[in-house]
């Protein structure tokens, strides 16, 4: 899948979010402000901000579920691999 037609995705995913949790993910992931913010924003105490976060998440994991993952991040560029090694006996 190509870096638009995964944008394109997303987008689509953010755009059939319910108003609530989408600003919440947007503010939260997005901007990077936080679930602080969030709570602020939205008149929520952090828990809830922080469960309506998490809610939007879990959404658009499922909305996107059938997207290949990107291989630098199921397999990052050094990280170590444990390998068997035969035993001396």
């Amino acid at each position: 899948m190509s870096e638009a037609e995964l944008l394109s995705r997303l987008e689509d995913a953010l755009a059939a979010l319910p108003a609530p949790e989408r600003e919440a993910v947007v503010t939260a992931l997005g901007y990077g402000e936080g679930s602080a913010r969030v709570a602020r924003e939205q008149g929520l105490s952090d828990e809830q901000a922080e469960a309506l976060t998490r809610s939007a998440l879990q959404l658009l994991r499922g909305a996107l579920a059938d997207c290949p993952p990107d291989p630098a991040e199921v397999h990052p560029q050094g990280a170590h691999r444990r390998t068997r090694h035969p035993r001396a006996e």
